[in-house]
């Protein structure tokens, strides 16, 4: 079973507990970690408050989630210092293969940063010891995909993508849960809610295994620590298609959203083997 998208959708509020700045930064890192390691396509953050703080979250998440995903080679010319990235060296490194650690080869695939246009195209930043040419005349300043056609005098690429897994990308909305669902392109095959209330995984894995089985998107919703999705959805039964528990018989009194991701896609890994 092979599925092309796992979207994420996160809650601005996730972070109100936590004042200390560091330790917001450290969070926010674990839940960009889990999403590599399991191959998510796209993280929505959402507003699920009125409160003017966790809507400041929603920019501040989906910054440390772009950092965490751009190349460390880009990362000093995309992001300017800010006092809300003061902390980013505690990050984990996602290790993916859009983060590269050898030597640039002949058909590789790079991520660049387009630099300018010139009479031959345009040039790019691909983390090499100097800058690659794409023949084809693209947006400046943009963080774009490429493959190494030619590695020799000069380092010739163009716009391509892999099919192995290659990051993801951020989506931030001050929209509610609901109206942010319906932002995802393509729309999602199957919605599931994940809640201590549903039923536990073990209950229906068949019914879960079924839904995965018939789906190339799925959204999986996590809701806030004061809020869950009944509370943040005004009819969440006519969006949500599976409503499941994936910490059955949890020995905490909460479970914090970080953990939940990480729990979430454990199982949903296994589930989609």
């Amino acid at each position: 079973m092979s599925l092309n998208n796992i979207s994420l959708f996160i809650p601005s509020s996730f972070l109100r507990e936590t004042k200390d700045l560091k330790l917001k930064t450290y969070k926010v890192g674990l839940i960009g970690r889990s999403a590599a390691l399991f191959r998510v396509t796209k993280i929505v953050i959402y507003s699920d408050t009125e409160d003017p703080e966790d809507r400041k979250g929603v920019k501040f998440i989906s910054d440390i989630l772009t950092y965490m995903n751009t190349p460390q080679y880009l990362r000093k010319k995309v992001f300017p210092i800010t006092k809300e990235l003061r902390n980013v060296g505690i990050l984990p490194p996602l290790r993916t293969p859009h983060h590269p650690t050898g030597e640039l080869q002949q058909g590789d695939f790079r991520q660049g940063l387009t630099l300018k246009r010139t009479k031959k195209g345009t040039i790019v930043d691909i983390g090499a010891d100097r800058d690659a040419l794409c023949k084809e005349k693209l947006s400046v300043n943009r963080v774009i995909s490429f493959k190494v056609d030619k590695l020799g005098k000069e380092i010739i690429i163009s716009p391509d993508e892999p099919e192995f897994y290659w990051g993801y990308d951020v989506l931030s909305t001050y929209k509610s849960l609901d109206e942010s669902i319906g932002l995802l392109k393509p729309r999602p095959d199957l919605v599931v809610g994940t809640s201590r209330y549903a039923e536990p995984i073990t209950s229906v894995l068949n019914e879960v295994r079924e839904g995965l089985r018939g789906s190339k998107h799925v959204a999986i919703l996590f809701g806030g620590p004061y809020s869950g999705l009944h509370e943040l959805m005004g009819n969440p039964d006519e969006v949500i298609d599976l409503e499941v528990n994936t910490i059955p018989n949890q020995g905490t009194k909460t479970v914090r959203t970080e953990e939940a991701v990480l729990a979430t896609l454990s199982v949903f890994n296994i589930l989609m083997d």
